[in-house]
C-alpha cells in the first residue's frame, strides 16, 4: 500500500509555491547551503543531493516536517542517490549508445546510418528525460524500484497525469535556468543556486504524480 498523503498536501501546481518550497523554513534554506558545500565532493556530493531529494519528497508527500534534514540519515541518503544515479545512467544509455554509433557512422562518411542512428539517439534522450522525474519520484515516495526498471510503466504513469506533468517540466526548466544566475556571483553561486532548482524539480513532480489525472 501506498504512504499516507499528507491532508495539506497541494493540490494545484503554482510557479510561486515551488520557487519558495526550497526556501520556505530555516532548515530548508540551511540544506541548500550545505548541499552546495556537498557538491565540492564532486560525484559523491552529487549522490548524497539526489538521496536528500528523495528524502525530502518523501517526506514531503507524508507531511512529515521538517522536510530538510541537512542530508541526513546519510546513509539512507547515500543509498537512494547511488539507485537514483544509476537510474539516471541507465535511462540514458541507449541514447548514448545510439550517439556513438552515429559519430561512427558520420567517421565512416555513412550517410544513411548516420541519420538514422542520430534520430534514434534524439527519440531515446527526449523519452528518458520526460519520464526520468516521474519514475524517481514514484521510488522516493512508494519505495518502489520495479517502477524505475520498467521505463514503459513509468512513461504511462507520467503520460496519464501530462498535463500537470507538463506544466511541471515548464516550471522545472524555469528553475534550472535561473539558477545559471548563480555564475555570477564568483562562479560557485551556481553550485547553490542549482541545489534550490533540483529541490524545485522534487516538489513540482511529487504534486504533479500525486494528483488525479485531469
Amino acid at each position: 500500500a501506498n504512504p499516507k498523503k499528507s491532508d495539506n498536501f497541494p493540490t494545484r501546481l503554482t510557479l510561486k509555491e515551488a520557487f519558495h518550497f526550497p526556501v520556505a523554513s530555516p532548515e530548508a534554506r540551511w540544506d541548500i547551503v550545505i548541499g552546495g558545500v556537498a557538491l565540492f565532493l564532486f560525484i559523491i556530493g552529487w549522490i548524497m543531493n539526489l538521496g536528500n531529494r528523495m528524502n525530502v519528497v518523501s517526506r514531503f508527500y507524508r507531511g512529515d516536517k521538517p522536510y530538510y534534514r541537512g542530508l541526513r540519515p546519510w546513509g539512507q541518503t547515500f543509498q537512494r542517490g547511488c539507485v537514483s544515479f544509476f537510474a539516471i545512467a541507465s535511462y540514458l544509455s541507449p541514447a548514448a549508445l545510439f550517439g556513438l554509433l552515429a559519430f561512427v557512422a558520420r567517421n565512416h562518411h555513412m550517410d544513411l546510418p548516420h541519420y538514422f542512428f542520430a534520430l534514434l539517439s534524439a527519440t531515446c534522450f527526449v523519452l528518458a528525460v520526460f519520464t526520468l522525474p516521474g519514475g524517481m519520484t514514484v521510488y522516493a515516495v512508494e519505495g518502489r524500484t520495479d517502477v524505475l526498471r520498467n521505463p514503459v510503466c513509468a512513461f504511462s504513469r507520467a503520460w496519464a497525469r501530462r498535463k500537470m506533468y507538463l506544466h511541471a517540466w515548464l516550471i522545472s526548466l524555469a528553475s534550472i535556468l535561473l539558477s545559471f544566475l548563480g555564475l555570477l556571483v564568483f562562479v560557485v553561486g551556481f553550485l547553490f543556486a542549482s541545489v534550490w532548482a533540483w529541490e524545485v524539480v522534487g516538489y513540482v513532480f511529487t504534486v504533479a504524480m500525486y494528483n488525479e489525472p485531469e
